[in-house]
């Protein structure tokens, strides 16, 4: 995956192009996507400040990833840079492999959710998130630590 962020300005939408007619996928070129990965109806991911996708994932209807968040630029009163972006603070997500996000949950910048992992409906995931674990909740939080039998 290319580490540079991109200019602000040659990020590109994709509306419906490629998993179904009702998503947005935004900086396509900056997402890593795994093997049988699948984004359900009404999502949006933001590809903007670098996102890897593992193998094996599912995000469910509604679901919205972000690279990047403006929370600073009207906090602090950034001047607006339309070019490069500047007035955006971006960080990456990573997503690994054989993992579920719940319909309408919200993943923010910076996270890393493990393998292994289930993230239960309507959840705000702005930390991270072990590998072999459940989590629901807004902050999301893990309740359940998975544990394997190796009959």
């Amino acid at each position: 995956m290319n580490n540079s962020l991109p200019d602000w300005n040659k990020l590109t939408n994709e509306v419906g192009t490629e998993f179904n007619d009702f998503n947005i996928i935004r900086g396509k070129e900056f997402i890593l996507f795994g093997k049988d990965t699948w984004i359900g109806y009404f999502c949006h991911i933001d590809g903007s400040g670098g996102l890897e996708i593992g193998d094996n994932v599912t995000f469910s209807s509604g679901v919205h990833i972000y690279t990047h968040d403006s929370n600073n630029y009207r906090l602090y009163n950034r001047k607006k840079d339309k070019k490069n972006g500047t007035h955006i603070d971006r960080a990456s997500v990573k997503i690994g492999n054989n993992v579920q996000i719940g319909a309408n949950s919200v993943v923010l910048k910076g996270v890393t959710i493990g393998n292994n992992v289930v993230i239960g409906a309507l959840s705000l995931v702005k930390d991270d998130i072990p590998s072999d674990s459940i989590a629901v909740g807004s902050p999301c939080k893990v309740i359940k630590k998975v544990k394997y039998d190796n009959k």
